[in-house]
């Protein structure tokens, strides 16, 4: 750091990123700040680096022309990068990485040509891990996720949910059984036949509720037996087919000799369905869903981008993507952050709140991406291999080709 800042001020700095942020602009002015007490001609902050720039704070600096190089270098598992320039000491680069998030990146430019120290380098990564936990970007980019929050939220609810799929199972059974009882005694096509046959009706739809209850309960429980991604799709497809559209566009694509996952046939069908149910709900009128999975090698950026237990390391990603008109600010700013959040009628948010638990206890993670480009919504999950295989394609380079 340069006379114009240096150590002292920089750090004492570092606190207001965790301050509330007032409004939209806090996170610029705050750029502008940290920039001033850490004494750098520039400093930005630009998200998402796998997209369209939603963020990119200093508008009057043009994103950086080498920005494509620099991610490549960090998406790679470097901490910082320095791309050279005439004259100064050039620009230090690190990640930005929210917690079940997009990553993005952070950089410092200044005029000096005094090259960049460790204490520079280190200084800038303590930075981005406040940034990356700053209300001010939350203001920016939606609620920053607290990971092992929702967990245990939802750990108390599925709790109480198993109880009550037990009680309800019970309550629904004898309605369902009356009914059925009672309809040989009633005269077909009669005002009485037709109310107990709705009875009826609304009693199997209570199961299909009580069912995900049950899941939900059962979500925790971890089953890493080796399980085939191809085979619990095929089996999906098919279960849900009836019920699709019939211009309804479904692909389906993976690669040969997809690796087993680490999750047992029951809880990853389970997941499956809930992502393409969901997938299948949010393409009506458009009627495009995709499904993909591959082998990827997570870094620690990787890693981080998802919301769950992910680490570095092998996984399979399922990628289920979706060409409805996406999740409104209101739903996505909820998203994770409330434990059962839904757009659709009928539905009581539990589908999300399944998955997100199920890949808790296998040691997985999601993130939901918008579509670009085009409306829609990407839906990414990772699953860790069942086995050790020779590897693989970086996720962030498959993440920029979907």
């Amino acid at each position: 750091m340069t006379a114009l800042g240096g150590i002292s001020t920089g750090l004492a700095f570092l606190p207001k990123w965790l301050a509330e942020a007032k409004d939209g602009q806090t996170l610029e002015s705050n750029i502008a700040a940290w920039a001033l007490a850490s004494g750098w001609q520039h400093a930005d902050l630009i998200w998402p680096i796998d997209g369209p720039a939603v963020v990119t704070v200093s508008a009057a600096v043009a994103p950086p022309a080498e920005l494509k190089e620099v991610v490549k270098s960090l998406l790679a598992g470097r901490e910082t990068v320095i791309w050279q320039l005439p004259g100064s000491s050039g620009r230090l680069y690190t990640m930005l990485s929210p917690s079940g998030r997009s990553p993005g990146v952070v950089w410092a430019e200044r005029s000096s040509s005094e090259p960049w120290t460790d204490a520079d380098r280190n200084y800038l990564i303590l930075s981005a891990k406040l940034i990356e936990r700053s209300p001010s970007l939350a203001g920016k980019v939606g609620t920053i996720l607290d990971s092992e929050r929702l967990q245990q939220q939802l750990s108390d609810a599925s709790v109480i949910a198993g109880r009550m799929a037990h009680d309800f199972d019970n309550i629904l059974t004898g309605i369902i059984g009356f009914s059925d009882l009672t309809m040989p005694l009633l005269t077909p096509g009669s005002q009485s036949a037709k109310f107990v046959g709705e009875i009826s009706k609304v009693g199997h739809r209570g199961i299909v509720f009580t069912q995900q209850l049950h899941q939900l309960s059962r979500s925790g429980q971890t089953k890493p037996q080796p399980g085939n991604v191809v085979t619990v799709v095929a089996k999906e497809e098919a279960r849900q087919r009836p019920n699709m559209p019939a211009d309804m566009e479904f692909s389906v694509q993976f690669p040969t000799n997809l690796p087993a996952v680490a999750m047992d046939a029951g809880p990853l069908q389970a997941l499956v369905g809930h992502l393409i149910e969901n997938a299948i709900e949010s393409s009506a009128g458009s009627h495009a869903v995709s499904v993909t999975a591959r082998p990827v090698v997570l870094t620690a950026n990787d890693a981080r981008s998802f919301l769950g237990k992910v680490c570095v390391g092998s996984y399979v990603e399922i990628i289920v993507s979706d060409s409805g008109s996406g999740m409104k600010p209101d739903v996505r700013a909820k998203l994770f952050v409330e434990p059962f959040v839904s757009s659709k009628v009928r539905h009581r948010g539990l589908g999300l709140a399944i998955v997100y638990r199920t890949l808790i206890a296998h040691h997985g993670g999601i993130r939901i991406d918008a579509a670009t480009p085009g409306p829609g919504t990407i839906v990414r999950v990772v699953i860790p291999i069942a086995a050790a295989r020779s590897v693989i394609v970086p996720a962030a380079t498959l993440a920029s080709t979907t």
